[in-house]
């Protein structure tokens, strides 16, 4: 049985904000795609949805996703942003999905989760090439961790929250941007959650975006989504039982709806369209991007 083994870095451009003028992309990462051409017998398990299976045996296509998300939670893969398969994370945060059946194309494919508090992670997005008679196992997926503070704005010299959810025991690290960037590090718990009460005195005041990062072991994620708070003269708490963000909900109402998708139709297939718009992160708003809308739709 041939095989051979192909490394690539795949730009993950990770798309999020409050507000959108703070909207950035995200560094590359290395992801390992091993492919394993021949004879393969279909052995799909509980991680295979029903009509995902390829056969019972005979030339095996498809794509196996591995990586670490959220301690038990449900990995979403995406495919053209349709949803066709899940799987739940082990309590370490690890996951493995396998996805067959499919016919020899391009396809764009996207990761998913959501943490234990409901907040989702942002779409680890990337383009792949089936071939027929290929099993492509993509390895070293790691999705960044979530993250939110308790107060929208802070009085100066007081604490503001900030936390989330990432692999168990990991190292995470928080950036706090404005005109000078603060780097703080601390550690996640065995739920893979950690929290940082962040002393403001050190701050000036003005706008403020945090985000984070994680390190287990020899794996590591990229910065996640950007997470706002102001310092001023006052403390307003935010409403924690509010709708999150998520990266479709362009105009971030809380709803995926008509005014997105006014917004995503006005840069359909034009060109220097703003970073926040391209859902799938292939420089320019297509029909992709529009069944990823689809599949946050509110209403």
């Amino acid at each position: 049985m041939k095989q051979f083994v192909a490394t690539l870095l795949l730009t993950i451009f990770i798309v999020s904000g409050y507000p959108h003028s703070y909207v950035e992309a995200q560094s590359s990462e290395s992801v390992s795609i091993t492919a394993q051409v021949g004879e393969v017998i279909d052995e799909c398990d509980s991680d295979c949805e029903s009509g995902q299976s390829g056969g019972t045996g005979g030339i095996f296509t498809g794509v196996k996703f591995i990586g670490r998300a959220y301690p038990l939670s449900t990995v979403v893969i995406l495919k053209d942003g349709q949803r066709i398969t899940s799987t739940v994370a082990g309590p370490d945060a690890r996951f493995e999905v396998l996805v067959s059946g499919l016919s020899p194309s391009v396809y764009t494919f996207s990761v998913i989760s959501e943490d234990s508090f409901g907040r989702r992670s942002v779409l680890f997005t990337f383009p792949l090439t089936i071939t027929k008679g290929v099993l492509a196992t993509i390895s070293g997926i790691f999705l960044p961790p979530t993250i939110d503070t308790d107060n929208i704005e802070v009085k100066k010299g007081d604490k503001v929250s900030i936390f989330g959810q990432t692999v168990p025991n990991s190292n995470v690290t928080i950036n706090i941007d404005s005109l000078v960037t603060n780097y703080f590090q601390i550690s996640s718990d065995n739920a893979g959650v950690y929290l940082f009460d962040l002393d403001t005195s050190i701050l000036e005041y003005g706008d403020y975006l945090a985000k984070s990062k994680a390190a287990y072991l020899s794996e590591a994620s990229q910065f996640g989504k950007l997470v706002y708070f102001k310092v001023g003269k006052t403390t307003i708490a935010k409403d924690q039982t509010s709708t999150a963000y998520v990266d479709a909900d362009l105009n971030q109402d809380g709803y995926v709806n008509i005014v997105d998708f006014s917004i995503l139709a006005y840069w359909y297939k034009k060109q220097n369209s703003p970073v926040y718009v391209d859902l799938n992160s292939d420089t320019i708003v297509t029909v992709v991007d529009f069944s990823i809308m689809a599949f946050y739709w509110t209403g």
